[in-house]
């Protein structure tokens, strides 16, 4: 019998579990080490390598994908401390000091940064605290008890204590310092309750009291060894020493000792933190146009005021940021009847007010940069009232109340121009007022025993547009205006101390508070800013009245009746009030001021700007 052998057959799965066993006996761990992954190719067949792959490249363009989410989600752009901003202003630096910086918008721009004060104003024109941490006020409205904080220091390194308040405020009252202020602190007491306490006690109450506490804090150490009456020869005037958020650091003259730059440094132990930018420096031009020029040119990164009509003349705007401002400024006409017996009648007061049309003034002079003013007391105010009279645009108006005040039209026509030089050649009169003729020129013009011819007085500085607007309204009426313009430097002197003008264009500061005792009370006729010499028992009345309480809605009633008395007796023709604009390069980040008291304000938030940044992972 033959004997036959099986053959065994050949079984892959079986060497693949050998396979297995052997890897797993020299190998405990089921998880393959980065070492053992480089033989993976050895396993895997093609498709299967492909696979891996493109598994692999999608997951790492998932992971690249999410991570690049997260970090535009999560990484924010954040101020950086450092770096520095130059900034042009107009005029000439001469007293860093909160005794005289009001009087001079350059001084008190950086008095402004220097010095603090118990209370400022936000950027949205609200009181908040400053160096003060609380404040009290008596039921009787006639004491003010402040709390001031403990972590404020001078730049010399010593504490700021009640007694450089009271020194200040006597430094203000007493007459040798020579202060502005003096008139506005009259009346009001200081005194130290402790080192971290000051009573003030007013004779009589007084509703914005509060904001008269803006007023710079001078160091009482430093100040108290130099004399009153030298005070404002003394260097510190121009190298001060403060504790705002900046501090001096140099100045530089030309050969004529002018400043020519002015430069402040970050302090760094300014008690609400140390400002982002390190440097402010403040070059110092004659003029606007000189302070556009340097903008335009980049050797500045902002200047401090564009006035009407220049905004338009600021080159590369899209590198610029324009920040407009609402300011309380009131641009009106002042009219003095001593010095012309025609605006003596309210007729022709109120003619010449429905004469202009303020819209066109507004949009075409300003590009709607300003708002219309329709009395003495501006419409973001708490006090303002609606039922005011207003005086829009009317021209048929105009001339009605004109001719009701017996003004009737006569027309010069070019040939009775003609005949008067003729006349006048042969030594003889066509009528008596052949000299008045001459000088009004042909057109139709107002008559009643004389012609009815008003002077237009301007600062040099107002925009031409806006005089020749006013002019050309009121003549559009029959009224011939002639128009004088004065330089900044003799307004005050030449024109309105001695009241010599009959129609004055000019602007007030007016304040947040409805307070304008100063502007209109008969008082302050003589030398106060009573302009337009208004008496009027009522007015004065409530004007005394609405300052003396603190009831807020006593004191809406109360002005509210004050613009109604005014706008109806029209002493002045109120125009408009113009936003405060203000340029910078865009590299200047962080600004967020929308309403200021003075230009100063604009540096509210000067510690929130900044020209460097940084990145940041925000969760």
């Amino acid at each position: 019998m033959a004997f036959f052998k099986r053959e065994k057959k050949f079984n892959p799965g079986l060497l693949s579990d050998l396979d297995k066993k052997l890897v797993y006996s020299l190998a405990k761990s089921r998880i393959p080490k980065l070492g053992q992954i480089k033989y993976l190719n050895k396993f895997l067949s093609r498709r299967e390598r492909l696979f891996m792959s493109a598994s692999f490249a999608v997951l790492i363009f998932s992971l690249v994908f999410l991570g690049f989410g997260f970090y535009m989600k999560h990484l924010e752009t954040v101020p950086k401390k450092g770096g520095d901003y130059t900034e042009a202003l107009v005029g000439s630096p001469k007293y860093i000091n909160p005794l005289y910086a009001s009087i001079n918008d350059t001084d008190n721009d950086i008095t402004h940064l220097v010095f603090s004060s118990l209370l400022k104003y936000d950027g949205n024109g609200n009181l908040i605290n400053d160096l003060a941490r609380s404040y009290e006020i008596s039921p009787d409205g006639k004491t003010y008890t402040f709390k001031i904080r403990t972590d404020a220091k001078w730049d010399n390194g010593t504490n700021i204590t009640a007694d450089d308040i009271v020194f200040t405020v006597g430094a203000i009252k007493d007459p040798a310092y020579k202060s502005p202020l003096l008139n506005s602190f009259s009346g009001v007491d200081a005194e130290k309750i402790d080192d971290e306490t000051v009573k003030f006690t007013l004779s009589e109450p007084y509703a914005p009291f509060l904001d008269l506490m803006t007023f710079g804090i001078l160091p009482q150490s430093v100040w108290s060894q130099i004399p009153a009456g030298s005070a404002s020869l003394a260097d510190l005037n121009l190298k001060p020493i403060g504790s705002g958020p900046y501090e001096f650091k140099s100045l530089t003259k030309d050969k004529n000792g002018q400043i020519k730059t002015y430069t402040l440094a970050a302090n760094k132990d300014y008690y609400d933190g140390e400002p982002n930018i390190t440097n402010l420096t403040f070059k110092i031009f004659g003029s606007y146009d000189e302070a556009l020029q340097a903008f335009n040119e980049k050797t500045v990164d902002g200047i401090s005021r564009l006035p009407e009509g220049m905004k338009d003349k600021v080159a590369a705007k899209n590198a610029v940021s324009v920040h407009k401002l609402i300011s309380p400024q009131l641009n009106l006409i002042f009219l003095n009847s001593k010095n012309n017996q025609a605006l003596a009648d309210l007729n022709v007061r109120q003619a010449l007010a429905f004469a202009i049309d303020r819209n066109e003034i507004v949009n075409q002079v300003f590009g709607g940069d300003a708002r219309i003013a329709n009395g003495p007391i501006l419409p973001d105010n708490f006090s303002y009232c609606q039922d005011a009279r207003v005086y829009n645009f009317d021209k048929a108006k105009a001339e009605q109340l004109l001719d009701n005040a017996g003004w009737s039209i006569v027309e010069i026509t070019d040939g009775d121009i003609n005949k008067i030089k003729q006349a006048q050649k042969n030594n003889s009169k066509v009528d008596e007022y052949d000299d008045e003729k001459l000088a009004l020129g042909p057109g139709a013009w107002r008559f009643k025993n004389g012609f009815l011819v008003v002077k237009l007085t301007a600062v040099d500085s107002v925009d031409r547009q806006i005089i020749e607007k006013i002019k050309n309204d009121w003549e559009g009426v029959g009224v011939k205006t002639v128009i004088d313009t004065v330089p900044a430097a003799q307004i005050q002197s030449e024109v309105i101390q001695p009241r010599e003008f009959e129609a004055l264009l000019y602007g007030q500061i007016v304040g947040q508070d409805p307070d304008l005792y100063a502007f209109w009370d008969s008082s302050q006729i003589g030398s106060g800013a009573n302009i337009s010499g208004y008496a009027n028992k009522d007015v004065d009345r409530l004007l005394e009245t609405g300052r003396a309480t603190i009831d807020i809605n006593a004191r809406k009633e109360d002005y509210c009746k004050f613009q109604k008395d005014i706008t109806n007796d029209e002493p002045a023709i109120f125009l408009y009030s113009p936003d405060y604009i203000y340029a910078q390069s865009k590299k200047v980040k962080g600004v967020s001021v929308n309403k200021i008291e003075t230009p100063a304000d604009r540096f509210t938030d000067i510690g929130d700007w900044y020209v460097n940044t940084g990145k940041k992972i925000v969760w």
